[in-house]
């Protein structure tokens, strides 16, 4: 009796051990794409420890001239970046399909999301995805924040 207690606490330990540990979240990136678009049409954000940036390419549009590329940076504070690698370490992009929807038909736009550059979704332009929605909002308020009105 006592070799089968023993055999099962060794045995339950085992798979504790086996539990992978969670990855830590190192860079989140968002972007977003209009296909029939004037001006500045694609952005890419990227967002890791202390700091985001948002760049926004001006060879994207369907404009007559080429616009500079624009670069913005902000400061994250330990605790904004907490939360969102806390939602990034909660946000399990695997079991969805690499493509959800039409993206950017019918100039809908399109957007992607991408955590530590291995799980990686694109979508419709300001989609629901349900297994990632509190990171697509936070990524989206941080994106409308640095965006410079026009």
């Amino acid at each position: 009796m006592k070799f089968g207690i023993a055999a099962l606490a060794l045995a339950l330990a085992g798979c504790a051990s086996a539990a992978p540990a969670p990855t830590e979240v190192r860079q989140i990136v968002s972007t977003t794409s209009f296909g029939m678009c004037v001006g500045y049409c694609t952005t890419r954000l990227e967002i890791s420890e202390g700091q985001a940036v948002l760049i926004r390419d001006g060879r994207s549009g369907r404009g007559s001239a080429e616009l500079p590329d624009q670069r913005f940076t902000q400061t994250l504070t330990p605790a904004e970046w907490q939360e969102f690698a806390r939602l990034a370490s909660n946000t399990n992009l695997s079991g969805l399909p690499p493509v959800i929807g039409c993206p950017d038909c019918a100039d809908g736009g399109a957007e992607s999301l991408t955590i530590n550059g291995t799980q990686t979704v694109s979508f419709d332009f300001g989609a629901s995805i349900a297994q990632a929605q509190p990171l697509l909002e936070r990524v989206r308020a941080l994106r409308a924040r640095m965006t410079p009105e026009q």
